[in-house]
């Protein structure tokens, strides 16, 4: 993938990322005292679009190579971009782990959906994180120095 091609498509990918995530931040923030039933399917539903996004971001990331053009072009950033590379796995656990808890709560769990709230908030934590971390590393390496003029 072309240097501009890359950033085009990580720019909208990540805005899709973002408004998903702000709809999800929302609805963990303020889970309902009464009826949590259809709270509970809003929830799943709303995290499954999340996750199954995110998921298919991270597949395409390594798949488009981007992350091989990055160590390419700055040798230097081969740490870094390991580093991007165990994220990814551990991000999908994360990601499988906490489906799995949130498609087990039940309208009567009370901690256990303070607790699948608390995942979730921790989790988009955790991906603005790397996103960002990924964001200045892609940028450092395909950007070129322009100099001071001096």
């Amino acid at each position: 993938m072309h240097a501009d091609e890359l950033s085009n498509w990580m720019l909208d990918e990540h805005e899709r990322i973002h408004e998903l995530a702000a709809g999800l931040r929302s609805r963990v923030a303020a889970p309902p005292r009464g009826d949590r039933a259809a709270w509970i399917a809003e929830l799943r539903a709303h995290f499954d679009e999340f996750a199954d996004l995110a998921r298919r971001h991270l597949e395409k990331e390594e798949e488009a190579g981007y992350l091989a053009q990055v160590v390419e072009a700055r040798p230097a950033l081969a740490e870094a971009i390991e580093v991007i590379r165990r994220e990814h796995d551990e991000l999908t656990q994360i990601f499988a782990e906490v489906r799995a808890a949130v498609h087990e709560l039940a309208p009567t769990d009370v901690l256990l959906l303070r607790d699948g709230c608390k995942r979730i908030e921790d989790l988009l934590t955790w991906i603005e994180r790397h996103e960002e971390h990924e964001n200045h590393i892609v940028m450092y390496t395909f950007t070129q120095d322009i100099g001071t003029g001096d």
